[in-house]
């Protein structure tokens, strides 16, 4: 059950991911040899069963009470280029070491077969309170315009220093999951938080509060807010 649970959790992920390339190829005449459409997301197959999901187990040094210094770990934050022929997509999952993803309470990373490192999508176990949720970390080249162009609610917040944080909560899911995202210059940040208790929905969870605080939680950590 918890590996459908998986499954379900990264094919929603990449769902946002899908809508926002779809955002883009009705804005943007673009080719197939340009770094933009190199960047978009690839299209997910609904289809996919739990099977596909791969578990990569954590290297959680953090948990003998040390801190290490990882430097930073994040992009300078800030707007970026998608079509500047030397932008790089940042990918957390696979750059982000796993002791700074423990250290944020992100532990058991497991990635999808292929898409977590073409899409950059990865999930995380929560604590057994919380129920059937998950946290999925991803990057992406779609910037805020884009979120803000597809269906559903979007707000803003902002880290301590000022840099603005997006809040979006799909229009079909708006009661199972919700992202925060920053934009760094390397592509945008963000973290979903999503439930799958249905029917017994805790009032007290608050979805988007929750994206939103743990999304702060990784930037402390790198140096990037205060809390």
């Amino acid at each position: 059950m918890r590996k459908l649970y998986l499954a379900l959790a990264l094919i929603s992920a990449a769902s946002i991911q899908t809508a926002c390339s779809a955002t883009i190829s009705g804005s943007e005449s673009t080719s197939a040899s340009t770094p933009d459409a190199a960047n978009d997301a690839a299209p997910v197959d609904a289809t996919t069963n739990a099977s596909s999901v791969a578990t990569t187990a954590p290297t959680d040094h953090a948990t003998d009470g040390t801190t290490d210094d990882f430097g930073s770990v994040i992009p300078p934050l800030g707007t970026f280029d998608r079509r500047d022929p030397d932008f790089i997509q940042y990918k957390p999952c696979l750059e982000m070491p796993d002791e700074f993803l423990a250290q944020a309470g992100l532990h058991g990373k497991e990635m999808m077969d292929g898409v977590g490192e073409v899409d950059g999508i990865c999930t995380f176990k929560t604590p057994s309170e919380y129920g059937a949720t998950f946290f999925n970390l991803h990057g992406s080249s779609h910037s805020f315009t884009d979120y803000e162009r597809i269906s559903g609610e979007t707000w803003s917040s902002e880290t301590s220093n000022g840099d603005p944080i997006l809040i979006y909560r799909p229009e079909y899911l708006s009661d199972r999951e919700c992202l925060a995202a920053i934009e760094t210059q390397q592509g945008t940040l963000s973290i979903t938080f999503q439930s799958f208790k249905f029917g017994h929905e805790d009032p007290n969870l608050n979805l988007c509060e929750t994206a939103e605080n743990k999304l702060k939680t990784v930037l402390e950590l790198d140096g990037k807010h205060e809390n």
